[in-house]
């Protein structure tokens, strides 16, 4: 799952995808609203799209949840966005054990691909693959513990 309880960038949108040979649009994240995706067993590289694009890896197992925080921050002419995984741990930065997770899951409201938004996926494709190579080849020089932090560990599922 993915959400955004911020209202940083609030005009901003933000799309999702699973990417791979072919990339999967998951939807768009706006304010305050959380989106369900059904993914395979196995490794991902998700990325996240508005003035920019930002990746996370998730390893993910069979019959288990995930969460990941859509978060914005500010960009040059707009909002940008970062996917943050949010860990099954105590000790960890963004958490399920956190009450800030209980605030997040209670103030974003569930959304889903509507024919809009699959019309607007299918009108900007060819801008979206273009941004995908230029930040794919930023995120494919990454430092090992800049990557590690933006990995969502199969234990972390629910």
């Amino acid at each position: 799952m993915f959400m955004r309880p911020s209202s940083l960038g609030g005009a901003i949108q933000s799309s999702v995808y699973d990417t791979g040979d072919k990339d999967k649009f998951i939807g768009i994240v706006s304010t305050k609203t959380k989106i369900a995706y059904q993914a395979d067993p196995g490794d991902h590289l998700f990325m996240v799209v508005a003035e920019n694009a930002d990746f996370m890896v998730a390893h993910l197992d069979a019959g288990k949840t995930y969460y990941t925080l859509v978060s914005p921050r500010l960009g040059v002419w707009k909002a940008r966005f970062s996917l943050l995984p949010i860990h099954n741990r105590p000790d960890a930065k963004y958490g399920t054990q956190s009450s800030d997770f209980r605030q997040w899951m209670a103030k974003t409201d569930w959304v889903t691909v509507t024919p809009a938004a699959e019309q607007w996926y299918s009108e900007h494709e060819a801008d979206i693959r273009a941004k995908k190579l230029d930040y794919l080849r930023r995120w494919n020089t990454a430092d090992a513990q800049q990557r590690a932090e933006l990995t969502l560990p199969a234990d972390d599922g629910i």
